[in-house]
């Protein structure tokens, strides 16, 4: 690993435990026992290697979910993991997304402009194949269905009820509307499917009226 690898690594650590504005140059500096001049050698500014600390962090995630997805069949089911896998890191991911929309606005559009087309594609594409394999009904407007969902987990992540004291309530909320949306557009054997694999994935969770 270069150095400049390290630190990204080791700074991503550093923003998701103290925040994105809390973590300053001379925190890294110290942290990682490097100078600053070094630092903006290596990156220039802040901005650029909070940029590249935030790509780091969601790549791992991506890396991660493609291991564990690799082992899943059913592209239905596929959709029910990557749901419950947002809602498992969603406090740490919104208020993260707040943050760098509040105080770094041009590091949020680029991070923004990089995730939308691989999200939206992914989305489309599991869609797709549950149309082909009889999961969700053919008229389903993939195209439109993946825009919908997408741009709900992303207004959800920059809400301001994110910072409820309630976490547990929002999280519940998340999901049960999400699975309701899903499941709307499916066969009687994708709701089948649905509901054989929701206390795998959500049974964790409680439901909202308990909370």
């Amino acid at each position: 690993m270069t150095q400049r690898e390290l630190i990204i690594e080791q700074t991503t650590k550093m923003f998701v435990n103290h925040g994105v504005k809390a973590v300053r140059m001379d925190d890294i500096a110290h942290e990682l026992s490097v100078s600053k001049r070094t630092l903006y050698e290596l990156f220039g500014d802040k901005e650029e290697l909070l940029y590249l600390c935030i790509k780091h962090f969601i790549e791992e995630g991506r890396t991660r979910r493609q291991k564990q997805i690799a082992e899943i069949e059913k592209d239905l089911e596929i959709m029910l993991f990557s749901v419950r896998d947002m809602i498992s890191v969603a406090p740490v991911s919104a208020r993260m997304r707040r943050n760098i929309k509040r105080f770094y606005p041009s590091v949020f559009q680029r991070l923004e402009d990089d995730a939308q087309k691989a999200s939206r594609d992914d989305l489309k594409r599991w869609l797709e194949k549950c149309v082909e394999q009889g999961y969700m009904v053919p008229t389903s407007n993939c195209d439109f269905v993946a825009k919908v969902l997408y741009e709900s987990v992303q207004g959800i992540m920059v809400s301001e009820n994110m910072e409820s004291d309630n976490t547990m309530h929002i999280v519940s909320m998340i999901s049960y509307s999400l699975v309701i949306f899903i499941r709307g557009l499916c066969t009687m054997k994708g709701i089948e499917l649905i509901d054989r694999c929701f206390d795998k994935y959500f049974g964790d969770i409680p439901t909202p009226n308990t909370l």
